[in-house]
This record gives structure tokens, C-alpha cells and sequence, in this order.
């Protein structure tokens, strides 16, 4: 077992969650954390480091844990959908997704999904290019119902109106433009290589 997930991991989920307990149960000032902090605020914090420290482990141990690995997807997607629907429906007030639309969770989660995709999509698109391509189209598809939606028919949930060209590039720049130039220049590389003669 490597020394990230041996020490490095249990380590920091520790500290982060002493610096939880400290900052909402005893007030600990140099946390920064407060009891009116909401989960929404501390979302922005966690998503992409737990992500980012996730990746490595699920890329070692994805062919040995399986069955483990997809218990921990299905259960995270449902302790969101629970949140989700608490946060919005059941006005769960500590949740703090009340007000947020569709554009403030681009802005929280489009990094990290772009970031925990490309490993995935570097493992799997020879094998299963005609579903990375399906799941693009689609995607591309939804997406222009979206705006359609959010611009053209006053969609207030998506949270799109009122934002321009510019605020359209700084959302989708980082997060998508340049993890796909990289996917794309990787991609042919690897691609060169393959069709360069031995020497």
C-alpha cells in the first residue's frame, strides 16, 4: 500500500475533520469556519482537494476494488441526490442551496468533474469510443436545451440570464478548454507514436 493512501489520506481527512468540529462545535476562530457557515460555502473548499486526492487511489486500486469502488460512487450520488432534494424541497436551510442556480453549480463543480473525467477518458476511449462519443453528443445536446431554455424562455432556475460572453469564457476556460487541449494534444501524441517506424 502506498504511503498516499496509508498515511497521506487518513491524515488529512483527519485534520479536515478536527478543523470541522473545531470551527462549528467550539468556535475555534483560526479555522475560519463558523456555525453560519453553510455546507454550500464549505463545498467550495472540499470538492476539488477530496477529488484530487481521490484520483491517484481510484487509478491504482480501480482493477482490484470494483465492487468497492462502485459502492462508494453509488453511495456518494445518493447522499447528493438526498441533499439536493433536502436543500431545495425540504428547505434544509444548513445545506445552503436554496437561491444557488444552475450556473453557481457549474462554478462549484465543473473543475472537478472535468479533472475526475480525463483519467477515466485517457483509461477508456480506445476501448469504448463510441461511448465517450455518445455521452459527448448527448451532453452537448442537453446542454443546448439549456440555454435555449435559460436565455430564450426565462428558465430562472438555470440562472443563466444577465451573463455574458465574458462570463461564459471565464467559467468554461479552465475548467474545460484547457483540460480538453490537453486531452487533444495527448491524444495525438500517443496517436504519433504509435504510427512512427521503429528506429
Amino acid at each position: 500500500m502506498s504511503p498516499l493512501i496509508r498515511w497521506v489520506l487518513p491524515a488529512g481527512s483527519a485534520a479536515l475533520a478536527i478543523a470541522l468540529i473545531g470551527g462549528y462545535a467550539f468556535r475555534w476562530s483560526w479555522t475560519g469556519i463558523t456555525p453560519s457557515d453553510q455546507m454550500w460555502d464549505l463545498l467550495h473548499v472540499i470538492v476539488l482537494p477530496v477529488v484530487l486526492a481521490t484520483l491517484p487511489i481510484w487509478y491504482r486500486t480501480r482493477h482490484r476494488w470494483k465492487m468497492e469502488w462502485r459502492a462508494v460512487f453509488a453511495t456518494v450520488g445518493v447522499v447528493f441526490a438526498v441533499l439536493v432534494v433536502g436543500g431545495y424541497t425540504l428547505n434544509w436551510r444548513w445545506t445552503g442551496f436554496q437561491g444557488n442556480t444552475l450556473w453557481d453549480w457549474l462554478e462549484l463543480l465543473a473543475l472537478p468533474l472535468v479533472v475526475a473525467s480525463l483519467p477515466l477518458w485517457f483509461a477508456t476511449h480506445k476501448r469504448f469510443e463510441g461511448r465517450w462519443r455518445a455521452v459527448g453528443i448527448s451532453a452537448l445536446a442537453v446542454f443546448a436545451v439549456v440555454v435555449i431554455g435559460g436565455y430564450g424562455l426565462g428558465w430562472q432556475w438555470t440562472g443563466f440570464q444577465g451573463n455574458t460572453l465574458w462570463d461564459w469564457i471565464r467559467l468554461l476556460l479552465v475548467p474545460f478548454v484547457l483540460p480538453a487541449t490537453l486531452a487533444w494534444f495527448s491524444a495525438r501524441s500517443e496517436s504519433e507514436r504509435i504510427r512512427a517506424p521503429a528506429a
